[in-house]
């Protein structure tokens, strides 16, 4: 296993970073995601830290694309959409400079310091000619499955198990946090900080920013996020080697569900998503594996187990 300093070698290698649990999959078809909200883009998973400074680790492959895939409701409406990360407003880097390494550097140290729950502003004032400022947090974490689900109420369902056999493992809560801080206030302090950075403390909401699930059976796994998509513009997402991928839509009853295969060289890499009302806001749900578990003929038993029990 890389040690972290090796592990950080250029961005690209943040995705490859040891200390994410070997359960879950971590690849650039889920890493290299993008969203847009009110605020701008955001990235999902551990690449959310290069956000605040502009920059996308992704491999590129110079394919301009006016492909895209699209999820409707039953209305007709486009609630999901996805389109190739060439349209969206990022700055691709295959590897960052010295500098913006070094500042990279100390926000993964940052955070490997705080606790779960934990959430930051964080202003460092080595390798920042900008000056920014970036928020750091940790999700809540649970083995429970009634921990998590009682952290969550009724924005999102969980079950207890997938088919295949598939139980809950652990899950990590990441809830929508208040940027309420003054830049100036921080800029003052680090002044006078041996630090070499100062944070402020932000406030949480009981709202869902997303939610990640492990589900195992045997030495087998399986991933699951779940997603506030209520402020996403365009109902887009934006994906890296979208040519790669195989794509087909599926039906679920009234649910249009989108299937995914990409060949990683020693796996398959699959996944669905879909987007559906829960607790009165659109909810991305997200499962992906590897192997044959998951397989676009029985994709219908997968969505199923999030959806309510008829009656």
């Amino acid at each position: 296993m890389k040690s972290p300093n090796e592990s950080r070698e250029s961005i690209k290698a943040i995705f490859t970073d040891p200390r994410i649990p070997q359960q879950i999959d971590v690849t650039t078809v889920i890493m290299d995601q993008i969203k847009q909200n009110k605020e701008g883009f955001f990235v999902k998973y551990k690449v959310g830290i290069l956000v605040a400074i502009g920059l996308l680790a992704s491999i590129t492959t110079g394919y301009a694309a006016v492909q895209y895939y699209q999820l409707k409701n039953p209305q007709g409406e486009v609630i999901y959409q996805e389109q190739d990360v060439s349209n969206a407003n990022v700055k691709i880097m295959d590897k960052p400079d010295p500098e913006t390494q070094a500042f990279i550097e100390k926000q993964w140290e940052i955070n490997d310091s705080l606790q779960p729950g934990d959430a930051f502003a964080v202003y460092i004032v080595a390798n920042n000619p900008k000056k920014h400022i970036v928020d750091l947090s940790k999700p809540f974490e649970y083995t429970s499955l009634a921990g998590l689900r009682e952290k969550l109420g009724d924005q999102a369902a969980v079950p207890e198990k997938l088919p295949g056999d598939f139980v809950f493992l652990d899950g990590r809560v990441e809830t929508v946090i208040k940027r309420g801080y003054k830049k100036e206030a921080l800029y003052q302090q680090a002044e006078s900080s041996k630090k070499g950075y100062v944070e402020q403390p932000l406030e949480r909401t009981n709202d869902m920013n997303y939610v990640d699930i492990n589900y195992q059976a045997g030495e087998q796994y399986m991933k699951v996020r779940i997603s506030n998509f209520d402020d996403v513009v365009g109902n887009t997402v934006y994906m890296v080697n979208l040519d790669r991928q195989k794509k087909e839509k599926v039906k679920v009853g009234q649910l249009e569900v989108l299937y995914t295969e990409e060949d990683q060289s020693d796996h398959v890499y699959k996944e669905i998503v879909w987007v559906m009302e829960t607790a009165g806001k659109k909810v991305e749900y997200r499962v992906s594996s590897r192997g044959e578990v998951l397989n676009k003929n029985n994709v219908d038993k997968f969505v199923k187990a999030f959806l309510p029990a008829t009656k």
